[in-house]
């Protein structure tokens, strides 16, 4: 009979235990432009199981009551989520990932011969502006006319900033240069990239715009503003920037 009765109270914990599992579900966005995000990390680090999310940012992971999930990707910042009752009981539930940095501005780019030695023919090419002529310490000294008697070319830009400018050109160009520029600009958004989820979010922009939730979305993947714009705003100007993308957003909704 003991036998018995602890086998039906074993019986009766495994129940309840395999009752708690659920399947969680849920989509992992970029949390300012909000498209999703594909091949995102989905850990559970109560249970030790991982999941990625697909093309539609959408993942669907095992887990119980109280489990910890972490939610990641390379040049994002990781989110650390605990799934109380509230949580888990959700059918899809939706988490904005941030980047870690800042990329820099919107640059012209130019193609670029890829060796030294091209990058040389290619600038070589180029013709001088006038305005080189005038720039002080340019001139041709009387040693330069000597050197230039005897075959050799005479240095126009010799104790100036464009001393070696192909050098100049070439490296400012290079990865590293541009790696440094990123660096510098990555130092000075640093703070104000924690502050960006508070100035820039789905209830500010319903604040603005008065968008029901089911297009709220729509709506912010519409306006697409860069990490490097929402950085630098300031909030009147994120408003602005809302109020305007607003205008054109109904506009179209007219047309169409």
């Amino acid at each position: 009979m003991k036998k018995l009765i602890l086998l039906l109270l074993i019986s009766c914990l495994f129940f309840e235990l395999d009752a708690q599992k659920k399947e969680f579900t849920g989509k992992v966005y970029d949390g300012i432009n909000f498209y999703p995000i594909e091949g995102a990390s989905i850990y559970n680090v109560t249970r030790k199981n991982f999941v990625f999310s697909n093309k539609e940012g959408s993942f669907t992971i095992a887990c119980q009551l109280r489990d910890t999930l972490v939610i990641s990707k390379s040049i994002y910042r990781q989110v650390i989520v605990v799934l109380d009752e509230k949580l888990i009981n959700k059918t899809n539930e939706d988490f904005l990932l941030y980047y870690k940095a800042i990329l820099l501005k919107e640059v012209n780019v130019i193609s670029l011969n890829p060796t030294y030695e091209g990058f040389k023919r290619d600038l070589a090419k180029i013709e001088i502006p006038e305005i080189y002529k005038h720039i002080p310490g340019t001139e041709i000294t009387e040693q330069d006319k000597a050197n230039a008697e005897y075959g050799k070319e005479p240095n126009v830009f010799r104790n100036t900033a464009i001393a070696h400018p192909i050098t100049y050109l070439y490296e400012a160009f290079s990865k590293k240069a541009k790696m440094k520029r990123l660096y510098n600009e990555m130092v000075q958004y640093e703070d104000r990239l924690d502050e960006l989820p508070l100035k820039y979010n789905k209830e500010v922009v319903k604040d603005i715009t008065g968008l029901p939730d089911e297009e709220i979305l729509t709506f912010m993947m519409y306006c697409h503003f860069s990490y490097y714009d929402l950085v630098r705003w300031t909030p009147t100007q994120i408003i602005n920037a809302i109020k305007d993308k607003y205008i054109n957003y109904e506009y179209e909704k007219m047309k169409n």
